[in-house]
């Protein structure tokens, strides 16, 4: 049965419409991602029936899907930078089509139940390398469609968000085989009763599996009392504007209002100091000064804090150092985090995994010009100086993963702070650019699954969207919403115990892109083969 084009139209649209409103925030229906993915796989595997135009037709059905997707998970992206929004949606809908066309390839040399295999291990390789390449952009894994509901996922502490996208992926193929049968092959429904038991066992047994954990999770009691600021600054017209003095008197009386003799840790959201330091001449420094007066004369209690700072250097120290000819040496800025210990010297964090565009500029070792396109938002931003490993930061007896806005998107990076013994995850955030939007809520989601991989209680501090603190089993027990100022105290139990997915990381991940290694050879060989190139390349040698 062939299908019309003004179908396969449609079917990219529905497609891409309902894996978009399956997405938390931007619909949050998350049984349609079980569903969403038919339609590109009835359009790709349809299109390999064509002999002319087939390139062209899979790379605009392919990429209206993506296209659409991304409109509707990401559009709010445009408060903070419309340039950046259409260079986000753009490029990363270009990206997602390329699994599709190897998809396309590796089934018609292949065969169709292969190349559904490859496509397995295609998206989730894609879904792997998302994570570490100049252009790293993993907030729409498949995985986080299931985020809003920790006590559906609570598996991820064995793979990670990757197991959530090969659960899509199964039940999106099974769904097709149905279809496939009773349309295309015209086969009666009784027979597609074995097909229906997988369905049902393959969303069945990991929501009772997820349940089951859920229930007998307990969490040994290690109570660390920690206190969590939102001072709810406008970063457009407050917070690079108001005189740090100013912001410092809302945060300290606001952390004054919670903090007692049994307070262990306040948390203040990231470039809290939002005046450059100089982290070589921290202790001299006035605000730094006049925080660890504070901290003083309220029990000598401990303070995470984001802080924009630098560092000079005689030679270039990074792509990200710039000359400065009136000191005649280079300075290079960092999105920092600092654990102000009022009787120690101050513990420094530098963040690793910049967000891209406005803390990075891809590639630019090979494109050294692209350096002046990095978007302006106010602090350190433009370019950053990176850190170069994971690194907790000691209170005490009490080790702290310093997680600073955009890192916390990655689970195989917070995993090794973990791995290092870090006993609470901190994240700190500036959420205010995208003003009242899904993408606030979608990032303060990514917290929830990092606790869940990781069991680690999590104190989140924004300067404002959402600051939380959130359970081992990734609840949020108590937070502060959009537009609130304030701040919160509780009691977090920290935890010792590693987990499968930080003792072994993104199993799923690695073991995809060997199949897919493996496969594409496979296909390679096979094409030539049926093509005859081998035969001609053996002639010519002769």
């Amino acid at each position: 049965m062939d299908i019309k084009p003004l179908v396969l139209l449609l079917l990219a649209v529905v497609g891409g419409t309902l894996m978009g409103i399956s997405f938390p925030f931007t619909g949050g229906i998350f049984p349609l991602a079980f569903v969403a993915f038919v339609p590109l796989i009835l359009i790709n595997l349809e299109l390999n029936k064509k002999k002319k135009g087939r390139f062209f037709k899979r790379f605009g059905y392919n990429y209206l899907y993506f296209l659409i997707f991304n409109l509707i998970t990401t559009w709010w992206i445009y408060y903070a930078s419309e340039g950046g929004m259409y260079m986000a949606v753009l490029c990363n809908s270009l990206l997602m089509t390329l699994p599709f066309f190897f998809f396309g390839f590796i089934a018609r040399q292949l065969g169709e139940n292969k190349g559904l295999l490859a496509l397995v291990v295609l998206w989730l390789g894609f879904e792997y390398c998302h994570y570490f390449w100049e252009l790293s952009w993993p907030w729409l894994s498949f995985g986080h469609i299931f985020g809003e509901y920790p006590w559906l996922i609570q598996w991820y502490e064995y793979s990670g968000v990757t197991g959530g996208t090969l659960w899509v992926l199964v039940v999106n193929i099974l769904v097709y085989f149905v279809i496939r049968n009773l349309k295309i092959r015209k086969e009666s429904m009784k027979i597609q009763a074995p097909i229906f038991l997988f369905i049902g066992l393959a969303i069945l047994v990991p929501v009772i599996s997820s349940v089951l954990i859920y229930v007998s999770y307990d969490e040994t009691e290690d109570p660390v009392n920690m206190v969590i600021v939102q001072p709810n600054l406008d970063p457009y017209t407050e917070k690079f504007v108001m005189p740090l003095p100013d912001q410092l008197d809302i945060m300290l009386n606001l952390a004054g209002e919670m903090a007692n003799e049994n307070t262990d840790i306040i948390v203040c959201p990231e470039t809290a100091i939002s005046r450059v330091v100089n982290e070589d001449n921290l202790e001299q420094e006035p605000n730094m000064n006049r925080i660890k007066d504070w901290l003083r004369a309220h029990h000598n209690v401990n303070m995470l804090i984001g802080a924009d700072s630098y560092k000079f250097f005689k030679e270039e120290n990074s792509l990200a150092s710039n000359f400065n000819k009136s000191i005649n040496a280079y300075v290079e800025n960092y999105n920092s985090a600092f654990l102000i210990d009022p009787n120690r010297p101050t513990q420094i964090y530098h963040k690793a995994k910049p967000v891209l565009g406005a803390e990075k500029v891809p590639f630019l070792s090979w494109f050294p010009s692209l350096k002046e396109y990095s978007v302006e938002l106010g602090g350190t931003s433009g370019m950053i100086g990176l850190g170069e490993e994971a690194i907790n930061l000691s209170s005490e007896d009490l080790l702290l993963a310093p997680l600073i806005c955009y890192e916390s998107v990655y689970g195989d990076y917070v995993s090794y702070f973990t791995g290092h013994g870090a006993d609470i995850l901190c994240v700190i955030t500036n959420d205010g650019w995208w003003d009242d939007t899904p993408g606030y809520r979608q990032h303060r989601m990514f917290s929830q699954i990092r606790a869940i991989e990781n069991r680690r209680s999590i104190a989140r501090s924004a300067n404002t969207g959402i600051s939380c603190f959130i359970d081992q089993k990734g609840n949020v027990i108590s937070e502060l919403g959009w537009d609130e100022r304030g701040a919160l105290q509780a009691e977090l139990n920290r935890n010792k115990e590693i987990t499968f997915f930080v003792r072994y990381g993104d199993v799923l991940g690695r073991i995809s892109l060997f199949l897919l290694i493996a496969l594409f050879i496979y296909a390679l060989t096979t094409y030539a083969k049926t093509t005859g190139l081998a035969d001609k390349a053996h002639l010519t040698r002769k």
